[in-house]
């Protein structure tokens, strides 16, 4: 699959921010709209446009990535589109939660930029 459109899901700005960089540096022609939490993202995807990926964060207000990828999955507009989910813990019980609920990868927020684009490569299949 080649991806040129993905749906970042995240309240930190910052977290956002780094993901676009990186994200940018892997491939500038790859679009990324941004949504702050599970509702925001869910009329982001209620368009034509729909993104060939979506990256998850868990914790969030209002409808948190749980809440999100339950939504997701059960709508048969969305059920195909790849879900990512990401956290700040890596316990075993999130990873298996993750995949148990529909998501296709989850993975650790890395701690430094070179860890995230190297996790962006490895998950979204560049370079």
């Amino acid at each position: 699959m080649k991806v040129r459109r993905i749906l970042l899901v995240d309240d930190d700005s910052d977290d956002s921010e780094l993901f676009l960089e990186a994200l940018h540096d892997l491939d500038a022609s790859i679009t990324c709209r941004s949504a702050t939490d599970g509702v925001d993202a869910l009329k982001k995807l209620d368009s034509p446009e729909r993104p060939d990926i979506i990256f998850l964060d868990v914790n969030m207000p209002r409808m948190d990535g749980w809440e999100c990828l339950d939504a997701i999955r059960n709508n048969p507009s969305f059920q195909e589109i790849p879900v990512v989910m990401y956290s700040t813990s890596s316990h075993e019980k999130e990873v298996k939660k993750a995949h148990s609920k529909g998501a296709n990868h989850f993975f650790k927020k890395p701690d430094s930029f070179i860890a995230l684009k190297e996790t962006l490569r490895h998950v979204i299949g560049l370079g």
